[in-house]
């Protein structure tokens, strides 16, 4: 008795959730894609003084690619 209870709760519980969910609609997002600060000649010395630095070169790597993701927004 209490597990066709459950099942009937959980079924009821589907529906209504799911009603909520159709009346979801897409929205239109005016976002302003940031701007990627220039590093210039001072973050190029410094680049150069950082040498082998596996740590370092990995996290250039990563904002990179971030930076590529940042121009696609544009």
């Amino acid at each position: 008795m209490l597990k066709r209870n459950g099942q009937r709760f959980t079924a009821s519980l589907l529906l209504v959730g799911l009603s909520c969910l159709t009346a979801c609609g897409q929205v239109n997002c005016n976002c302003v894609c940031p701007v990627w600060p220039v590093g210039g000649a001072t973050v190029a010395d410094e680049l150069e003084k950082a040498g082998d630095l596996p740590a370092t070169w990995e996290w250039i790597g990563r904002l990179d690619k971030l930076r590529q993701e940042l121009e696609l927004c544009q």
